[in-house]
């Protein structure tokens, strides 16, 4: 069975939604490592928001911190829902995105 293609740009705009009470969404993220190992998380939230993970929520000239590390430097900054752990992962190494197939390009 072929799964469904979805465009980065889409994925990018989903992972900006809210929830219903103004929080970040949860999905599922499959990647490549940096070694070219596979991996997957079967749960994230979007980082960079006040109070999750330590992470900043001011970038350059007042932006937010989340889009200037997708924009400026090619990185999502995610927080594992498991765990509750920050780590980041690069735009260009993404491969799923709730079960459907990245499209890059």
């Amino acid at each position: 069975m072929q799964r469904t293609l979805i465009h980065i740009r889409t994925v990018l705009a989903e992972i900006e939604l809210p929830d219903g009470n103004g929080q970040p969404l949860a999905f599922s993220i499959g990647y490549y490592k940096t070694n070219a190992q596979k991996g997957s998380k079967p749960a994230v939230k979007k980082g960079g928001l006040a109070g999750v993970g330590g992470l900043s929520t001011a970038g350059p000239e007042g932006r937010s911190a989340f889009r200037y590390k997708v924009k400026e430097k090619g990185t999502l900054q995610l927080v594992d829902c498991a765990t509750g752990q920050p780590f980041a992962l690069k735009i260009n190494l993404l491969t799923e995105y709730n079960g459907r197939r990245i499209l890059h390009g």
